[in-house]
């Protein structure tokens, strides 16, 4: 289960460190794919087949076809290099205006990658009586 938040930089090329605590249940190889809310998603290739899975289940309309075309088309499998480093495609740096401190965020079955500056905007929207409904409305308390 991925958890904690981890900050590293990209490098000029696009490479990024992914945090040791995450390449273990990430593996070798794994997928990258656009996000939402303006980061990006790291799925185990387990992970992944369940979730494609779980989008070819989804009824043929053009919903389904948005969501399906949002999430596949950008997905791109990575490698982790001796370094422990991934190279994050262009079109996906852009997708999630990844710029120079970049932030990941364990998501119990996936990872996000966020560029920090967004992150903290993101963040910012958020406020705690926004979150504590959110919490009720969901039926869940701490």
């Amino acid at each position: 289960m991925f958890m904690g938040q981890y900050e590293h930089s990209i490098d000029a090329k696009g490479r990024i460190i992914i945090p040791s605590k995450y390449r273990d249940d990430l593996g070798d190889s794994f997928v990258v794919t656009r996000g939402l809310d303006g980061c990006l998603f790291l799925y185990p290739l387990k992970e992944w087949t369940t979730f494609v899975e779980k989008l070819q289940q989804l009824p043929s309309n053009q919903n389904t076809r948005t969501i399906q075309r949002q999430f596949l088309s950008k997905a791109m499998e990575v490698s982790l290099d001796k370094q422990g480093r991934i190279l994050i495609p262009a079109l996906l740096r852009g997708e999630a205006a990844l710029e120079k401190e970049v932030v990941f965020v364990g998501m119990m079955n996936r990872v996000e990658v966020w560029d920090r500056k967004r992150l903290e905007e993101q963040e910012l929207r958020q406020d705690e009586e926004a979150l504590e409904a959110t919490l009720d409305d969901l039926g869940l308390s701490l």
